[in-house]
């Protein structure tokens, strides 16, 4: 499939110069023109407004900006799919992950490839309500995620990999004046936090601030938690979040645990019951997941 027009269009759309695309490119500027209008012509609508004050989407352009980004990834999943199965890698696995998971994912991933050097394992980046919504759709094959995320009937098995408490982050410019066992030192500061739309975390991180007697001061909301982190860094705000996201080095945060039942997190290593296939069966067999699911479902292989 020629995608060419399609990666034309999409950089016109974010530079709004036929010039500049075309440096982009190293093509000519007519080039670049014709292509356009080869791609207009294909699908049967203007796309690009061209007049003397310059170049801008139409409607129609701005509405296919995404379609054509869906078409382009899709593509090249596709001939990345194709191309290791023409070479005999014809295993394959779709993970998502949290940010917070970024450790343990990371080990069990090296421990696997040395096993199964072979096999895809194309990994994805979620958060909250996202997770819970592809957990719920069946979208990948395994996840590492959190306990709350996981429904009882939902057709998915799942192994508790860790029980922990989480931990206030802060700027190490303010962490010399914050008592963790005195909550009214963090009066006055500013929170950053993770979108409310994740409602079991975001409810659980204010249910700790007033039972505390805080009342966050919440900045800002941002959709991953390692940009709560760089947030912190950057000296924005306060922030409440899982333990796991000590395995990103940022050298201006300093983190300390939160003590009390109602601050307990577990992360979880989840798959769907009726989708396993013996990449995903070797997947859950390496070391430190099988040692943490129960009933002897998987024999560890290392």
């Amino acid at each position: 499939m020629d995608t060419l027009k399609l990666k034309l269009f999409i950089s016109m759309s974010q530079t709004l110069s036929f010039t500049k695309t075309a440096q982009e490119f190293y093509m000519s500027q007519p080039s670049v023109s014709n292509h356009i209008k080869a791609l207009e012509n294909s699908i049967g609508v203007k796309l690009v407004n061209r007049n003397s004050h310059g170049v801008s989407l139409t409607p129609e352009g701005e509405e296919y900006v995404e379609y054509a980004g869906q078409i382009l990834r899709l593509q090249m999943e596709a001939e990345t799919r194709l191309s290791n199965i023409s070479k005999g890698r014809t295993g394959y696995i779709k993970i998502a992950m949290l940010s917070s998971t970024a450790k343990l994912f990371s080990e069990s991933l090296a421990r696997f490839l040395k096993i199964q050097p072979g096999v895809q394992v194309d990994v994805f980046k979620l958060e909250g309500a996202e997770m819970m919504k592809s957990i719920s759709r069946h979208d990948y094959d395994i996840y590492f995620g959190n306990r709350y995320m996981v429904h009882n009937g939902s057709g998915v098995d799942y192994a508790v990999t860790g029980t922990e408490q989480l931990r206030l982050f802060a700027n190490v410019s303010i962490a010399d004046k914050i008592d963790i066992n005195d909550w009214s030192t963090l009066k006055g500061y500013r929170f950053v936090s993770v979108p409310e739309m994740d409602f079991a975390l975001s409810g659980q991180i204010k249910s700790i601030c007033l039972s505390r007697g805080i009342d966050p001061d919440i900045f800002n909301y941002y959709n991953h938690a390692d940009t709560v982190l760089l947030a912190v860094n950057s000296g924005i705000g306060l922030a409440i979040l899982p333990p796991g996201l000590t395995f990103y080095s940022f050298p201006n945060v300093v983190s300390m645990p939160i003590e009390g039942e109602d601050a307990v997190v577990q992360s979880v290593v989840a798959w769907h019951k009726d989708r396993l296939n013996a990449d995903i069966q070797s997947f859950l067999r390496v070391k430190p997941i099988c040692q943490m699911i129960p009933d002897g479902l998987v024999q560890c292989d290392g």
